[in-house]
């Protein structure tokens, strides 16, 4: 309390003494000027605590991004840029003649040629990438983007990393740079727009990447009658593939036809290939590009090592989509067309046959059935019990004869029940083993013929149960 009491009395002189030498506006400047020093050190020190942790996350956001992209991959980003093997130099480039301006078939062709290529492209490139065929790194694409808007466009790969097309070849001079774009925008109604703004961004790829090797990719068949037939058609696509073997003679690049294996007889994409909406292409139909890419490289470009895909699975809220006229996108579609590129649902299709390995298991349930039919046949067995029985009387004398007649007489009334098979062969063993020796003995006696003529006729009464049994 004394405390308190000094420190009040110290604050009551000091007002006493500032009231004597300020006015009361100087006094009020002076409390807002100490309430700020006060504020902009709390603001100070705040940012120092926390400056520390910030340098020790690195850029917190960037990170986030590529851990949910990867999922399991911390250093993505390094191990797919790894992927390219070769950096392009004056040795790897190779100026096209005009026999060699199609690339054709190499006997023998190895993957491992995909580690010197990356690729430029729209949502057909996108599928690519997320079907796992083409490294996320290696590959600047988008969903819908055209080629007179590329050259200027921010894109953003699947592990979050963002890139214009300068920066993106600034840091990937491959020996082998692919255009595949053309497809959006194909309904330009000035075709001297749509060719100008092409070759615009071809030259500005050559400028970029001096010593790289570019082919340009024609563009894939589509189905007229799709949901897209307003904004691509076939006879569209023939026109500008013409356009761009043209450009690619004249500025002595690469020209890849990939037309030839996905499209069918009909002029139509292959249905095997449609991946629903008849523009975009299925699992199956992007490993039939990816296959001719290595079957058909540019010559002299090495295809020694290992390709193998560092796939990062797509997080459709960082997937960025251009939704223009020219690219025939809307909001409507684009779910759908998310849906087709995030999951290879197709693949699963062929799990139904194993349905049918179950349908042979139920064929074997009836051969036990014919089994126990067969088991029900052996009917005739008593036949077999009449003959032993008079074979055995004759060896023994009068007295034993007696015996075995005795034994017929219950064997009538057990043949009675004709759904008793089971009873008459367990009768029947026991005296086939006991008076099996005997006959071997009989043989000599003839003195006893008269007895086996009784027998007969109790063997003559058995044979007639045996009859009643057949009825």
């Amino acid at each position: 309390m004394n405390i308190l009491r000094s420190l009040r009395s110290f604050f009551r002189r000091v007002a006493r003494k500032l009231r004597r030498s300020f006015s009361k506006k100087e006094l009020l400047i002076i409390a807002v000027f100490i309430a700020g020093v006060v504020i902009a050190t709390s603001v100070v020190i705040v940012l120092k605590i926390n400056s520390p942790k910030d340098v020790s996350e690195g850029d917190g956001t960037l990170d986030i991004s590529i851990e949910e992209g990867s999922e399991e991959d911390s250093g993505t980003m390094e191990s797919v840029e790894t992927t390219i093997v070769e950096t392009a130099s004056a040795e790897t480039k190779v100026e096209s003649t005009a026999e060699t301006t199609v690339l054709t078939l190499k006997e023998g062709a190895r993957d491992g040629y995909m580690n010197r290529c990356v690729f430029l492209g729209d949502s057909r490139t996108v599928a690519m990438v997320n079907y796992g065929l083409i490294n996320d790194d290696a590959a600047l694409a988008q969903i819908g983007i055209s080629h007179p808007s590329f050259k200027n466009n921010t894109f953003v790969n699947n592990a979050g990393k963002e890139y214009t097309l300068k920066t993106y070849l600034a840091s990937h001079q491959a020996p082998v740079i692919y255009i595949a774009l053309g497809v959006n925008g194909i309904n330009d109604p000035s075709e001297e727009h749509y060719k100008s703004t092409f070759e615009d961004l071809i030259d500005n790829v050559m400028d970029l990447s001096p010593n790289s090797n570019i082919v340009l990719m024609s563009i894939g068949p589509v189905n007229d009658n799709g949901p897209y037939k307003k904004t691509v058609q076939n006879s569209w696509i023939v026109k500008y593939n013409d356009f761009l073997l043209n450009t690619a003679k004249d500025k002595h690049l690469f020209y890849l036809d990939i037309s030839e294996i996905l499209t069918g007889s009909d002029g139509q994409v292959k249905s095997e290939y449609n991946g629903g909406d008849g523009l975009h292409y299925s699992s199956s139909g992007c490993k039939a590009i990816f296959d001719y890419i290595v079957e058909h490289p540019v010559p002299g470009i090495s295809d020694d090592g290992e390709y193998t895909v560092k796939y990062i699975k797509p997080n459709p809220n960082r997937t960025k989509v251009t939704m223009d006229e020219g690219s025939g996108i809307d909001e409507a579609k684009l779910q759908e067309l998310m849906n087709l590129m995030m999951e290879e649902t197709p693949t699963p299709t062929p799990t139904p046959t194993a349905t049918a390995t179950p349908t042979h298991t139920p064929t074997p349930t009836p051969e036990p059935t014919k089994k126990q039919e067969s088991v029900s046949t052996p009917t005739p067995t008593p036949v077999h019990t009449s003959t032993p029985t008079p074979t055995p009387t004759s060896a023994p004398t009068a007295a034993p004869t007696s015996t075995p007649v005795v034994t017929v007489e219950p064997t009538q009334p057990v043949t009675t029940p004709a759904p008793e098979p089971a009873e008459t062969p367990v009768l029947t063993p026991t005296p086939t083993p006991t008076e099996t020796p005997t006959p071997e003995e009989t043989s000599e006696p003839t003195e006893t013929p008269a007895d086996p003529t009784s027998e007969s006729e109790s063997g003559n009464t058995s044979d007639d149960s045996g009859g009643d049994n057949n009825s």
